[in-house]
């Protein structure tokens, strides 16, 4: 463990009264959460609320105090898939924690000690290696409700768990691996019902999203992510649009929002033409029927991955209904959630329209918020490499893309504290030296036979990035915190005035929420079979103390150790 400042204590004046108790309490912003003993705070959806926040406000652990913080206890899973990620965030109910591993193994567990109260072990799973699955066995997190734990598991199965016991209740099939379909996505529960999409636009499905009735498992509705009059011909039907990111709900206005996947193929989109809806879009439909509300398209005709894995947050902006996404352009857009329109300006840029074949549009969107992204290879590049400014379409002659397919920002999700008003993500610069020739001849160049050209990484350039928050009132950069060697591949958490996330490495580090000065660091190695922090935090309350718990299990493509560690940490108490 590494702590960068130095423990503070403060004591407390006797107090007679109770208005002299509040008075104390107020000087030196005591929770109240620590006058009740038997306090409970829940971490109950994927992004803690309906709005995708991932905001806890409790304050027991502070700027303070967090240098105290230390692991409470450790709970070691046992999988060590060498092809599986662990990139979930726990679920908190009543003092029960539950916890899936990138297998679609999952486990209860005490939230204040880490023992294992049960476990599944999916035992009627094709191999993993026979599925259609990108980029690793995944899975973000499940979902609770009417007493039920739903997987959304990676043979594009639907499993209901009973909440107490691990049995299975139901199984529904979502879709079929055969048709390129899996699902690594954090089911959403909202309006009683549960919610999935499915993933596969690098195996040519097509992209959907189904609302199931909880107790039964039964289809409720399905709304397509391709909308064929956008598409050439037929391309619709295997056009992608995945879903990765777990949606988010305003019950208020029955809405349901998530953002979508690339195009299929790419980076050959010769065989598409059109602004092929709705893909790379955000998407809003009605919950209780799945009709289409509103949209807007961030990469129109999509050929370089541009896709939106993170989730969609709602906020509000001085006083409207807001939703926030960033995508793998980079580009933020703060959006009137009822409506679909920008609460800031952007515009449609002109960019370039060749080569023909890949019938480039014209335009793309780009937003005047201030990007943590960034946008342009780094100059100089190596003799004989190109730096491709944004939108350059993919073409023979390769070219350095930043961003592309592993760049700008990526599945792990935003944060947003309605305290500071900030969002809070992580930004990626993995550059990609690419090409494709048109080897048909005529345009229409599904893959194969289009053949990628290029050496993919860049000569003497190191994959790095930032964690950084952006201020929603102002549309500036607040802060940034830059990771040097790695590409910053951890989700963010927000607790009261303080900040969470990791670093492939395995670092794990409490931030100020405000300025994003680093106040504790804890080092995964030293736990044993701790891996790289790939996963995305959690805050909870059990009898009245303050958790943040995370896993510790890495990503075979970002971290240098794997492991299965899911380590809950707490400040050391009259007991510990």
């Amino acid at each position: 463990m590494r702590s960068q400042f130095p423990s503070r204590s403060s004591g407390t004046n006797v107090v007679r009264s109770l208005c002299a108790l509040a008075l104390v309490l107020g000087a030196f912003n005591i929770p109240t959460l620590l006058a009740q003993p038997d306090k409970n705070v829940d971490w109950r959806y994927h992004g803690n609320n309906l709005s995708n926040q991932r905001f806890q406000d409790v304050d027991q652990i502070n700027p303070a105090n967090v240098s105290r913080l230390k692991p409470a206890w450790v709970f070691h899973t046992g999988v060590n898939d060498p092809a599986m990620s662990m990139e979930m965030t726990p679920l908190v109910v009543d003092g029960v924690m539950y916890v899936p591993t990138g297998d679609d193994d999952v486990y209860a567990l005490n939230a204040a000690s880490g023992k294992q109260i049960w476990a599944y072990h999916p035992n009627d799973m094709p191999p993993l290696s026979t599925l259609p699955i990108c980029c690793n066995n995944d899975n973000r997190g499940v979902a609770m409700g009417d007493g039920l734990i739903f997987v959304a598991r990676l043979d594009a199965t639907l499993v209901a768990l009973n909440a107490n016991t691990g049995k299975v209740v139901w199984k529904s099939v979502v879709d079929l691996p055969s048709n390129g379909a899996a699902m690594t996505i954090a089911p959403q529960f909202a309006d009683n019902k549960v919610i999935v999409g499915v993933s596969g636009a690098e195996f040519g499905v097509r992209g959907h999203v189904d609302a199931y009735e909880p107790r039964t498992g039964k289809l409720l509705w399905r709304f397509w992510t391709t909308e064929p009059n956008t598409w050439e011909g037929d391309s619709y039907l295997h056009g992608g649009a995945s879903v990765w990111g777990n949606p988010s709900y305003d019950p208020e206005l029955h809405m349901l929002y998530f953002s979508t996947g690339n195009a299929f193929p790419w980076p050959a989109a010769g065989m598409r033409a059109g602004m092929n809806l709705y893909s790379s879009s955000l998407v809003a439909i009605d919950s209780r029927n799945g009709e289409f509300k509103w949209y807007f398209q961030f990469a129109h005709h999509e050929m370089w991955d541009f896709d939106g894995p993170q989730p969609t947050v709602l906020l509000t902006v001085h006083g409207v209904p807001a939703i926030e996404h960033t995508s793998k352009t980079g580009y933020m857009f703060i959006l009137d959630r009822r409506t679909g329109k920008s609460l800031f300006p952007w515009w449609e840029a002109s960019v370039p329209t060749t080569p023909e074949w890949q019938f480039p549009w014209p335009t793309q969107p780009e937003s005047s918020i201030e990007p943590l992204t960034e946008q342009l290879a780094e100059l100089p590049l190596p003799d004989g490499y190109t730096a491709a400014p944004e939108w350059t379409p993919v073409q023979a002659a390769p070219m350095v893309f930043q961003p592309i397919f592993d760049g700008g920002m990526e599945w792990p999700p935003a944060a947003y504290s309605p305290r500071t008003h900030f969002i809070y993500s992580h930004a990626r610069y993995v550059p990609a030296d690419i090409g494709v020739e048109d080897s048909a001849g005529n345009g229409q160049c599904p893959l194969p036979p289009c053949a990628w050209t290029g050496t993919f990484e860049v000569p003497g350039s190191t994959n790095h990035g930032v964690y950084g928050a952006v201020d929603t009132l102002t549309g500036k950069v607040a802060w940034k915190y830059p990771v040097a060697d790695l590409a910053p591949d951890s989700g963010v958490g927000v607790a009261g005035d303080l900040v969470f996330f990791g670093e492939s490495n395995g670092l794990f580090h409490a931030a100020d929420a405000r300025t994003g000065k680093i106040l504790w660091t804890f080092d995964s190695s030293t736990v044993p079979n701790a891996g790289g922090a790939n996963a995305s935090p959690a805050i909870y309350v059990v009898k009245g103390k303050e958790y943040v718990v995370y896993g510790f299990g890495g990503n075979p493509g970002e971290s240098p150790k794997l492991g299965d560690a899911v380590i809950a940490f707490a400040l050391p108490g009259d007991n510990d």
